[in-house]
């Protein structure tokens, strides 16, 4: 009798992990419901084209894309930690992060954070160590939409002098001529137009490079490199996520320049969206060529080490 009491208990306090996942499921989907009802109101327009790449809201929800499907990819191993035991350690964990996105001020930067913030609260609770990959998943995309605020906020005047400095000392050595004032870049087109454009941070490109950083980390996480080649490789991807964002401000120039200002606005609208994703695109080839020379070098290493035990 003691024993099937204890049997019953612990099955009361260790439900499977198929009663856990619908547990979880619909406490996520209340909570998110009652607390962030807006959100869900909004969240149509959130996504539509016009506001992802007529605001250049694209970026972090690439990384949350990104995220999901790495989380994708590795649902098995996720799935295989969802049967581990309930701990009493963790509820506080989980409902810390809880409370820390529902207390969150408001803000639409964060919004959609907040709410995964809950969702990932929740998990912990009812899964434990299966966790540890979500939390890292959402510790990236943070990252990425915080990164560019925290530059505009605490390093906004360096960080658009960056590229002010050396764009106008290209500009100047090409033959162009062009004043600047501050943040500020006068000059007359071909045409005879005065031009006066503000380079703010945002056109520094903190947001690539947080995207650039959060992709790297997934990277390193799903293939890691040894921690050399890793360094060197990150080196060249910060300097060619900043390069990337210096060519796109001398073509904005060069488009104004000889074109006029309708073509500098063009200019600027699209290529964000050509110029990082093909120096990714590049960058990713290199570090995949890596990853595998890598393997190869560890498989024959292996090989030898089985013929000389033969």
């Amino acid at each position: 009798m003691r024993n099937s009491k204890v049997v019953l208990i612990s099955g009361y306090f260790n439900p499977g992990w198929r009663v856990r996942l619908a547990l979880w499921l619909v406490s996520s989907v209340l909570l998110s419901l009652f607390f962030f009802r807006e959100f869900w109101v909004s969240l149509p327009g959130m996504i539509s084209p016009s506001r992802v790449l007529g605001q250049n809201q694209a970026s972090p929800w690439g990384v949350l894309v990104l995220c999901f499907i790495f989380l994708w990819l590795k649902r098995k191993q996720v799935r295989e930690q969802m049967g581990d035991t309930l701990g009493m350690v963790f509820i506080p964990v989980g409902l810390t992060l809880i409370a820390v996105a529902l207390l969150m001020p408001f803000s639409t930067d964060y919004r959609m954070f907040q709410v995964l913030l809950v969702v990932l609260g929740g998990f912990i609770l009812f899964f434990v160590g299966a966790a540890r990959i979500p939390s890292i998943l959402l510790a990236v995309y943070g990252f990425a939409i915080s990164f560019p605020l925290l530059i505009e906020r605490f390093a906004e005047g360096p960080y658009s002098q960056t590229v002010i400095t050396p764009l106008g000392e290209l500009l100047t050595t090409l033959g162009y001529t062009f004043k600047s004032d501050g943040q500020w870049l006068h000059f007359v087109s071909f045409s005879g137009e005065p031009i006066s454009v503000v380079v703010t941070v945002g056109c520094a490109g903190p947001a690539t490079m947080g995207v650039f950083l959060s992709i790297f980390t997934l990277m390193m996480l799903d293939m890691p490199l040894l921690a050399k080649r890793a360094v060197g490789l990150f080196l060249f991807g910060v300097i060619g996520t900043w390069l990337q964002s210096f060519i796109r401000l001398v073509i904005l120039m060069l488009a104004g320049y000889h074109l006029g200002e309708q073509a500098l606005w063009t200019a600027h609208f699209w290529t964000i969206y050509l110029l990082f994703p093909l120096w990714y695109l590049f960058f990713a080839y290199i570090y995949f060529r890596e990853f595998g020379r890598q393997k190869r070098v560890a498989e024959l290493a292996v090989t030898a080490g089985d013929g000389r035990e033969g």
